[in-house]
């Protein structure tokens, strides 16, 4: 993730150094937390509330260049108004119709959790008879599982081209969505999984494939 703007729109942000333990591994744009007083990594289904992005990578491990690398302190963005942004996660559409796009990992979602939202078609599988072209974005009216056992979650989308199954899409959540796991090095998220994060959408850029999040349970804020 990086520091996209603040809440008010200032497009500067100040950082500050925390402690770390020296053999902790952390990647610049990281969502980390305070556990005993140190930064750490968040989980990737973190639920609990954290202290922002590393503002810095922390490799663990002595570098004769950066003495900082294995070091007792690191710098992290920590403001709670902070406005990030990371790719938005995609998905494999399994199959689909001219106003559906069925999604395997999304079986794990609930119903409506994507109203509002939308998707942009990112790659076409090599026999896909999809007819939109690559970059088309299309809204999503509805969300739903395909059965009480669901083996798949449905979007509903505005007409277009059939979605064929490896078709790849990028999918911007509606504002107010706050699921999903940290993808692995904790810099974006992804949709193999529904945890309650403590981030939420709070915006998009379609034509750059972003989207934007806020910090909702920070320790320098009211847990939301």
């Amino acid at each position: 993730m990086k520091f996209y703007q603040k809440l008010d729109g200032a497009a500067h942000v100040s950082a500050r150094e925390y402690d770390v333990a020296a053999n902790t591994a952390i990647v610049e744009g990281q969502l980390v937390k305070l556990v005993e007083g140190r930064v750490t990594a968040a989980a990737a289904g973190e639920t609990g509330a954290v202290l922002g992005i590393a503002a810095e990578s922390h490799s663990g491990v002595a570098d004769a260049i950066d003495p900082r690398a294995d070091g007792t302190k690191i710098m992290v963005i920590d403001d709670p108004a902070v406005i990030l942004q990371c790719g938005a996660p995609q998905v494999t559409a399994a199959g689909g119709s001219a106003t559906a796009l069925e999604v395997t990992a999304l079986k794990v979602f609930a119903a409506d959790d994507f109203n509002g939202g939308c998707v942009k078609l990112v790659s076409k599988a090599s026999e896909s008879t999809n007819t939109d072209e690559l970059g088309t974005v299309r809204r999503i009216t509805d969300f739903a599982l395909d059965n009480a056992t669901p083996t798949k979650g449905i979007l509903t989308l505005e007409s277009g081209g059939a979605p064929c199954a490896g078709d790849v899409y990028a999918l911007f959540p509606p504002i107010g969505f706050a699921k999903g796991n940290l993808n692995g090095t904790g810099t974006g998220l992804v949709l193999t999984a529904a945890a309650d994060l403590p981030l939420r959408v709070v915006g998009a850029d379609t034509g750059f494939g972003k989207i934007n999040l806020m910090v909702k349970k920070h320790v320098f804020a009211v847990n939301a």
